[in-house]
């Protein structure tokens, strides 16, 4: 049976083809657009990753995302450092700042200023692609993320060409002039703006708006309590809002995903993918089973019944389903590794991978079933027709 399907509908080249070629394309747009999706997604917790010493996040009630939140002051860290279960906790200052790059051009930062007592904040130390973290002691200094530095940050040299942003060079801040000491890994922010490490003194230093407050508390355990208890401990002293690390991930996540326009655009896309894999897949099986209709009626009269005629076209389908599949996936991938350096995130997961293939499958067998009626009434004696 298997045999028979498969031979019949790779014999019909055209008809082969144009079924595998749609079913690629919704596959190649599903999955695309699908994989943007996620890594975009990815950038808006980026910052929270970043920071993997805090097990413990604590900010004003009202935040929805991470970079929109009120800020907190000395009393209310003092608080928090009070409850049981908290083994350290430090301010974390995230402040979006204007400067001019070495080529004079205003440049917007995303400054994390982390604490001056325990460092807590740094960039890991993995993350460090040149400079030292030692550096950053002295006044007037930052470390930028590496693409930032090749892309957004890039230095102008004599004759047109241009370098990324290095160790040595120096930008405008709020009218001072501070110095690059390290360059190192970061995620990129949703905005894709440059990311910069500066201590928190020196950041509020550039920053008088801020006078001497932080965006959020950052807390690690003593090794005994349970994360969940003591931010519900935090909550009823403070009368703040302490998440874990993975729960203010989902919230940030789930803001967007709820809150924003993002996933209906992408869903948008998909949609069409859908649709447009359903409709020249479908055509073509109709056009298929029009044309091989004197071959089914061999098969009925041979005595093959409708159940088999059913399997037949249902194999055909799945086997299609299967090229299309991992054509249009190997497209995608082509496409992501096009992207890699760029602005444009694009992640390409496991689960992504079965959705894909969920979908083509439907939409392989739902061509297939539009074409069923019309060859489940098919006569017979049309073989013997003229």
């Amino acid at each position: 049976m298997i045999r028979i399907a498969l031979t019949m509908l790779v014999g019909d080249r055209a008809k082969f083809l144009g079924i595998v070629f749609g079913l690629a394309f919704a596959s190649l747009l599903i999955t695309q657009q699908a994989g943007i999706f996620r890594g975009i997604m990815i950038l808006v917790y980026g910052g929270v990753t970043d920071t993997p010493h805090a097990q413990i996040w604590v900010g004003d009630p009202g935040i929805s995302d991470f970079d929109t939140n009120d800020m907190l002051n000395d009393r209310e860290l003092d608080n928090v450092r009070a409850i049981a279960g908290v083994r350290w906790a430090v301010p974390l200052l995230r402040r979006m700042v204007q400067a001019r790059d070495p080529n004079n051009l205003i440049a917007p930062l995303m400054i994390m200023g982390i604490d001056d007592a325990t460092k807590i904040g740094r960039p890991p130390a993995e993350a460090m692609v040149s400079g030292s973290f030692e550096d950053l002691l002295r006044p007037d200094t930052v470390i930028i993320d590496a693409y930032g530095a090749a892309t957004k940050l890039r230095v102008n040299l004599p004759g047109g060409a241009t370098r990324p942003l290095g160790i040595g060079d120096r930008m405008i801040m709020n009218g001072r002039s501070i110095e690059v000491v390290g360059i190192c890994h970061a995620t990129l922010s949703l905005m894709l703006y440059p990311t910069g490490y500066m201590l928190r003194s020196h950041l509020s230093a550039i920053d008088s708006g801020t006078d001497r407050s932080f965006n959020y508390i950052i807390a690690g355990l003593d090794g005994k309590s349970d994360a969940r208890s003591v931010c519900e401990r935090i909550d009823a002293a403070t009368g703040l809002t302490a998440r874990t690390r993975q729960e203010f991930c989902k919230h940030v996540y789930d803001f967007f995903l709820y809150e924003t326009g993002i996933p209906a655009n992408f869903a948008i896309a998909v949609l069409l993918g859908f649709i447009v894999g359903i409709a020249i897949a479908g055509q073509t099986f109709s056009q298929y089973v029009s044309d091989n209709r004197r071959v089914f009626a061999s098969l009925k009269a041979m005595g093959i019944r409708n159940s088999g005629l059913t399997a037949i076209l249902l194999i055909q389908a799945g086997f299609s389903a299967l090229l299309g599949f991992g054509l249009g996936v190997g497209g995608a991938t082509a496409f992501g590794w096009m992207l890699d350096g760029t602005d444009l995130s694009f992640r390409l997961e496991p689960e992504l991978l079965l959705i894909t293939f969920a979908a083509i499958l439907v939409i392989s067998l739902t061509a297939a079933a539009l074409s069923l009626r019309s060859l489940l009434r098919l006569d017979p004696a049309l073989v013997f027709r003229s």
